[in-house]
């Protein structure tokens, strides 16, 4: 059972990081192109990204350098393997079959309120095994009103089935910042839906650049 009483210590992330995405260099041909619009530290900014792999959230941190703690599905903390290397590398479950995970969501706040770290989310949902594009579900346009944290878009691109020496792709946008996002303090339904196509539609620009 996942704690969500308290932001967990990052000391293992932080030491690990570099190794990780030392593996993920050698492992694939990874290109990062936008490093001049990634912020001076990740803390209380909303990384939002495509989502293909579950090896996504290594090539963020690879590429970025920065302290992020990703939304996870609730099923890789099941297995004993994968819910180690989801805690240890400060991922926290959310629930994808309710209508609102308000225990995730709260924590969600409380990481980009720590000050600590960004929090990494895929507002797909779910991966896309053709590597299109998939309609945005609204949690980031959500945290971001409720932390008026400013959002970070990247892009993930690879062409065909991602293996061992894969040319992975990396995009990293310019951040939107919270007060472009057009939401007000209450919540609206409307604006969460246009807050949410302006950071699709940021991912999407990215994304179609593919390798390029």
């Amino acid at each position: 059972m996942y704690n969500f009483n308290r932001i967990k210590p990052y000391v293992f992330y932080r030491v690990m990081k570099h190794p990780l995405s030392g593996l993920i260099r050698l492992l694939f041909k990874l290109e990062v192109h936008g490093r001049e619009n990634l912020p001076a530290k990740a803390d209380g900014v909303i990384i939002a990204c495509n989502h293909r792999h579950a090896a996504d959230p290594g090539f963020l941190v690879a590429a970025t350098g920065l302290c992020w703690r990703f939304m996870a599905k609730q099923e890789l903390f099941r297995s004993g393997a994968s819910r180690w290397a989801c805690t240890h590398f400060n991922a926290f479950p959310v629930r994808r079959r309710v209508v609102v995970d308000r225990q995730a969501i709260d924590f969600a706040v409380d990481v980009l309120q720590d000050g600590r770290a960004g929090l990494g989310i895929f507002p797909e949902g779910t991966r896309s095994d053709d590597g299109k594009l998939l309609p945005g579900k609204h949690g980031a346009a959500v945290l971001a009103r409720k932390t008026h944290s400013d959002v970070l878009p990247c892009s993930l691109y690879w062409e065909g089935k991602l293996g061992r020496g894969t040319r992975v792709t990396v995009r990293i946008g310019q951040v939107i910042p919270f007060a472009q996002l057009g939401m007000e303090q209450s919540p609206n339904k409307r604006e969460n839906a246009a807050a949410t196509a302006k950071i699709m539609a940021a991912i999407g620009e990215l994304r179609a650049q593919g390798h390029g």
